[in-house]
């Protein structure tokens, strides 16, 4: 499930867009979690409230009472949020040069017609959903779901679970429980990844201290490290974190 911001003051335009994303659902194998907004300054409280990475997909008006969509953008993206793709909603196609330095990803020309945007939002969401260095697709017992590879803490075994291979995928946001196998993940996932134990996975990223026996990870969350396996693990940290600042 793709989560997407409609930001525009409008109430009407509200309703077309639920009406049009109602219908993309119907036509395609995507879905959608549309949150709608009536002002950029609204959109970005909620940004301040729920962290940076809240979003695949921005729908923005240009044309806005308060902050402008383009200025919105900006914020957004000095947040910063580099990976949500930016859609512009706009009467007035001369405002698309104002935008190249937001990474803008579409236009779309009011007054909206449903086949070019399910045109261009189908282009979207299969580039989102190929952009394998950044996306990881997973599917729980009643959706799939793309997460932001950046947002994963860990990935563990379910211990006693009825069900064979069953894994706890953990995120800064929440927690979702899939089918796999842990080597199954770890072969999707880059280099950021590493096996600490034969039951976790953990995201180089989010550590935050190691001990003899245990990683804690940027939400408290305490790890096993496999017996004997400590210093080569330090050692792959310790690897990460230089390439990170040699980029």
């Amino acid at each position: 499930m793709l989560r997407v911001a409609v930001c525009d003051d409008e109430t009407q335009m509200h309703k077309e867009l639920q009406q049009f994303f109602s219908k993309l659902t119907a036509n395609t194998l995507y879905k959608f979690d549309v949150h709608y907004f009536s002002s950029g300054e609204e959109l970005l409280l909620y940004y301040q409230d729920q962290g940076r990475n809240a979003f695949h997909i921005l729908v923005l008006d240009v044309e806005m009472n308060g902050i402008n969509g383009i200025d919105t953008a900006k914020k957004v993206r000095s947040l910063p949020d580099r990976d949500v793709q930016i859609i512009f909603l706009t009467s007035y196609p001369e405002y698309m040069m104002n935008s190249f330095d937001v990474q803008t990803f579409q236009y779309l020309l009011k007054p909206l017609s449903y086949l070019l945007f399910e045109t261009k939002m189908v282009k979207l969401c299969n580039y989102i959903f190929s952009s394998v260095n950044k996306f990881l697709t997973i599917r729980t017992e009643k959706e799939q779901i793309v997460l932001r590879i950046s947002d994963i803490v860990s990935i563990v075994k379910v211990k006693h679970s009825l069900i064979q291979n069953k894994l706890k995928v953990t995120t800064v946001q929440q927690q979702y429980i899939i089918s796999g196998t842990l080597l199954e993940y770890l072969n999707r996932l880059d280099n950021s990844f590493l096996l600490i134990h034969r039951s976790v996975i953990i995201n180089l990223q989010h550590v935050r201290k190691f001990t003899a026996i245990s990683v804690a990870m940027s939400n408290l969350e305490e790890l096993p490290i496999g017996r004997t396996q400590a210093k080569a693990i330090k050692n792959a940290y310790a690897r990460y974190m230089t390439g990170r600042f040699q980029e």
